[in-house]
């Protein structure tokens, strides 16, 4: 049997239909391959740091990453930067914390993994869905905010103070 981190990062996270637009805009990338990266919302998937918890409504409509949280951060083709995985094993940990779930009742066997599993993929949808609320409220207020290079760090700072 895997263990919980294991399963988990198998998984590809969704986010709500409603983003879907402002998704697509700020993934995107330029060049040869600028629409499987839209599609694959890989490009995106290096904003992780922006997340704030707001639930997406059981009615809404959610499309998925279509990229496995196990390939985040992961260095997959020859660049410059560096592999950084144990971001996987950071935003488990986050979410382990986050979550409302029973790890003494996992252990015991009264709970199955895949219903754990189900508690932090729900989490982290919800914090994904409360950074692409906050992204689209700057958007708002100012179009041209992302055109630089560190809007995202920006953004965190001024979240954080």
């Amino acid at each position: 049997m895997k263990n919980l981190f294991d399963k988990w990062k198998t998984k590809i996270p969704k986010y709500s239909v409603t983003h879907k637009n402002l998704f697509i805009s700020l993934s995107q990338k330029f060049g040869a391959e600028g629409e499987k990266k839209i599609n694959l919302g890989k490009h995106f998937s290096t904003n992780y740091e922006l997340y704030e918890l707001v639930s997406i409504p059981d009615e809404e409509k959610k499309i998925d990453f279509s990229h496995h949280i196990q390939y985040w951060g992961s260095k997959t083709t020859i660049s410059l930067r560096k592999d950084f995985t144990n971001l996987q094993e950071n935003m488990f940990m986050a979410l382990v914390v986050k979550s409302d779930i029973d790890i003494i009742g996992l252990e015991k066997g009264e709970i199955e993994e895949d219903i754990i599993i189900k508690k932090l993929i729900h989490t982290m949808e919800s914090y994904t869905n409360g950074g692409l609320i906050l992204i689209k409220e700057k958007l708002e207020e100012n179009p041209n905010y992302f055109l630089q290079p560190t809007s995202f760090l920006n953004m965190i700072l001024e979240i954080n103070n």
